[in-house]
């Protein structure tokens, strides 16, 4: 018996219209950002009706000693104040096609692009609070603003930072970086410091965030003086509203978070200081990887950490360094010019072409402090991390 054979054109073939994407993930940071001055990242609108450049106002505390029963006419104490600059930038996409590929299409074309144009919104928001982790304060406007692509970052982008500028910032900070496991790994020169970051003693830790922790609660304090204030502000916690705990936010890598979660202490302190549930699997991170919690320190990975800003073949015998960054208080901010929105190409070729796109305008950079009376004159090598403690930690790929 033959069998008839249907003609390969004449074959049924569907296509579904639900479109399958890349994964993206919502931005860990949100949880963490507020109207706030004590936010760890702080969202300004001041720039959404017109403007520049917004100022951050930053007031350390009185540290004199007072006169007692002395003269005080003539002995009055300064207040040491400074104005952090802040500009914004824009960032825009969009998406066109003509009628003839639209009408071809298995699938909406334009719905589909509005879709994505919404999430490459949420990514280059996140990937620019990122690159700000380390980014070197700067009160001069940042490189590339208003070309394209633009850049939203305010400071200098660590790529982009000459050794110079490094060796500035950890002079400037050196009570706000640590190295690895012992603060004696310092040194003001940037590339002997990360150089002291080996891949046995400087793994990510619970003792190392726990150093990082004494650091952000001793600063303002003279290493050569202990006990004596210095005039540097200190790196005040985050309190969680309605509550009177104080903690420090530290965000890592990839990498880092890896050797956290497998530290000794860390994974005991998960299984057994917890409360026993009928089902761990819902919120224990040993088996669902989510956020670790110690000594008063909350620890997210930020997968974009190690992706953006791993160092290559800096530490001893040339190893990976990754950055994690500990963070209390205003440790960045985040200026909105202009909220996203949809846009549309209105002339294209008599309705033949239509095109979609986003537009949004901010600027995000680290909140830094110049010294009394820098004034504008302020520069890099003189600003100091206002709300943040970062430290450099073995960062080597699975073997």
């Amino acid at each position: 018996m033959a069998l008839t054979q249907n003609h390969p054109n004449n074959e049924l073939v569907k296509f579904r219209t639900d479109v399958a994407y890349d994964f993206l993930r919502s931005s860990r940071f949100d949880p963490y950002m507020g109207n706030d001055s004590t936010s760890i990242i702080v969202r300004m609108a001041d720039l959404e009706a017109d403007g520049k450049e917004i100022r951050v106002p930053l007031v350390t505390q009185l540290s004199g000693d007072g006169v007692g029963g002395g003269t005080l006419r003539g002995n009055e104490e300064q207040i040491d104040s400074y104005g952090m600059p802040l500009w914004a930038d824009w960032a825009r996409n969009a998406v066109a096609n003509n009628r003839a590929q639209n009408k071809e299409s298995s699938f909406s074309v334009r719905s589909t692009a509005r879709s994505l144009l919404r999430g490459w919104s949420k990514r280059i928001v996140r990937d620019d609070l990122v690159d700000a982790l380390l980014s070197i304060p700067s009160s001069t406007i940042q490189a590339n603003r208003f070309s394209s692509p633009g850049n939203r970052v305010n400071g200098i982008k660590w790529s982009l930072a000459t050794a110079a500028n490094k060796n500035a910032w950890v002079t400037a900070n050196y009570d706000r970086v640590v190295f690895g496991s012992a603060i004696a790994n310092y040194s003001t020169t940037f590339a002997t410091a990360v150089a002291n970051v080996d891949s046995t003693n400087d793994k990510m830790t619970a003792a190392v965030g726990s150093l990082m922790k004494d650091q952000a609660k001793q600063t303002g304090v003279d290493p050569n003086n202990p006990g004596v204030y210095n005039g540097r502000p200190k790196i005040n916690p985050w309190m969680i509203e309605d509550t009177d705990q104080e903690w420090y936010v530290c965000f890592l890598g990839s990498r880092a978070f890896r050797d956290l979660k497998a530290d000794p202490v860390m994974y005991q302190a998960n299984r057994d200081a917890r409360e026993r549930e009928s089902n761990p699997t819902k919120s224990n991170p040993i088996f669902t990887g989510g956020g670790l919690v110690y000594d008063g320190v909350i620890y997210k990975e930020i997968p974009e950490i190690t992706q953006r800003l791993l160092l290559k073949g800096v530490g001893a015998s040339s190893i990976d360094v990754e950055p994690v960054f500990l963070c209390g208080q205003g440790a960045l901010a985040y200026a909105m010019g202009q909220m996203p929105r949809p846009t549309q190409l209105e002339d294209g070729d008599y309705d033949f072409v239509t095109g979609m796109g986003i537009e949004a305008q901010y600027g995000t950079g680290k909140i830094a402090k110049a010294p009394l009376d820098a004034g504008s004159g302020a520069t890099v090598g003189t600003l100091v991390d206002w709300g943040m403690v970062t430290g450099f930690v073995s960062g080597v790929a699975n073997a």
